[in-house]
């Protein structure tokens, strides 16, 4: 009789259990998608349209950053070209600004893709599958200009891409 008293006792517990709260840190909402364009950046969000090399740096800023986040660093370089450009890093990306106007981009971070899916890490194939690609050889890896996407593969994988302006470090 005790056990069947403790049995008892031990099941309505049971059913009493105080509702565990969520302690996971909820994810930032998404706004969009950023596309890689051979011309600029294509933002998918409440009005979808190409931000073209030209467009104003703050207009660029202020679409993509509820997209990409916050940025990281800005920067100033002298050594590109015939202008200073200003390099506005987000974590996936680095803007790079020429005139206060969007005149080029540049990865190495996986995550972005052109809208036939290439990006870092995407396979030779799948990149000469979707673009006619020229080559050429540096020290380390090929250098392609796939249709106006310029980029390195390594060891047969896409390991940077840019378009426009370009400012390696």
């Amino acid at each position: 009789m005790r056990s069947f008293v403790v049995l008892m006792a031990a099941a309505a517990l049971a059913g009493c259990a105080v509702p565990r709260q969520n302690t996971a840190t909820p994810s930032r909402e998404v706004a969009g998608t950023v596309l890689l364009a051979r011309s600029g950046l294509i933002v998918e969000d409440s009005r979808d349209s190409l931000l073209a090399f030209g467009t104003a740096l703050p207009s660029v800023e202020m679409r993509v950053t509820p997209i990409l986040g916050p940025v990281v660093t800005r920067t100033t370089r002298v050594d590109c070209g015939p202008a200073p450009v200003s390099l506005i890093a987000f974590e996936d990306i680095t803007l790079i600004a020429r005139d206060g106007q969007l005149a080029g981009w540049m990865t190495d971070e996986d995550g972005l893709r052109t809208d036939a899916g290439i990006g870092l890490g995407s396979t030779e194939i799948s990149l000469t599958a979707a673009y006619k690609t020229e080559y050429t050889l540096d020290a380390l890896d090929r250098e392609f200009d796939a249709e106006g996407f310029h980029g390195t593969v390594r060891n047969g994988l896409v390991s940077s891409m840019w378009a426009g302006t370009s400012c390696p470090s």
